[in-house]
């Protein structure tokens, strides 16, 4: 599996033809996505990426809360 997402992939984020990438472009820019523009005019998105911004990164490692309430703070 690449880092990045096929042009299918794109296309079925953005809701378009694999060989619609100024629709794709249009779509990542209003949605705020980053992406690049590769030499043959396709957006390039990183996979992670796409997996973060749906939120559904398998990333467990990185909790963003503790698993247990800090009971000092009411103390």
């Amino acid at each position: 599996m690449s880092d990045r997402l096929s042009a299918n992939e794109i296309a079925d984020l953005v809701g378009c033809k694999p060989n619609q990438r100024c629709r794709m472009a249009a779509w990542l820019r209003k949605n705020h996505w980053k992406h690049e523009i590769d030499g043959n005019g396709l957006p390039i998105v990183a996979r992670a990426y796409r997996d973060r911004k749906l939120g559904i990164s398998e990333d467990k490692n990185q909790s963003k809360y503790a698993d247990a309430p800090n009971r000092q703070a009411f103390a």
